[in-house]
């Protein structure tokens, strides 16, 4: 019997085996990098990491707010985490700045931008949902983003965690943007 079928076959699986294995490993390495403890490795992130575990996003990963909606959000972070830890490693990272868009925040806090939505009153004292009659003012009217009001809401201090709205905070949008109106903030 000749040598070179068994030769052969030992390659293939020799090869499915290093396929296997990397497969594997770039697995590992995406699940893990996704993780807010490999965010935190950096020393660039340590503000932010301690503001973020006082906050009520505290059982929310980095990426799920980061990381965009999608696998193209999710492709998008990646790169730009390769970006970072780059920087990282060649000093060059500076102040790092991210924006969380809309969408992101709609993924897991539910509210409907439709004129005809009628409030559910059951989902009032759900977390995760966004009182109706105040945000439908600011989000069809005014066509504010989530983090125009809520900026600070998980990146806030260092001691107390995420920042609530504060009423200067309204006062001062209110008055940049020419709006002379009663504020009244929201009970919820």
């Amino acid at each position: 019997m000749s040598r070179k079928p068994v030769l052969f076959g030992l390659g293939i699986a020799g090869i499915v085996a290093i396929v296997v294995v990397l497969l594997l490993t770039l697995g590992a390495t995406t699940y893990y990098t996704s993780t807010s403890a490999f965010c935190n490795n950096c020393h660039e992130m340590s503000t932010q990491n301690a503001s973020w575990t006082r906050s009520t996003h505290t059982q929310v990963e980095c990426i799920d707010c980061h990381g965009g909606v999608g696998i193209k959000g999710y492709v998008e972070a990646k790169i730009g985490g390769l970006r970072q830890a780059y920087k990282h490693f060649f000093g060059e990272v500076g102040t790092i700045v991210a924006h969380v868009d809309d969408p992101v925040c709609m993924k897991c806090h539910y509210y409907s931008k439709d004129p005809g939505y009628q409030y559910d009153v059951t989902l009032h004292n759900d977390s995760l949902f966004v009182p109706d009659t105040f945000h439908r003012t600011h989000f069809k009217d005014k066509e504010a983003q989530c983090t125009t009001c809520h900026e600070r809401l998980v990146h806030g201090s260092v001691v107390e965690g995420g920042a609530s709205i504060k009423l200067q905070v309204c006062k001062d949008c209110h008055l940049k943007n020419k709006i002379y109106t009663e504020i009244v903030m929201p009970t919820k």
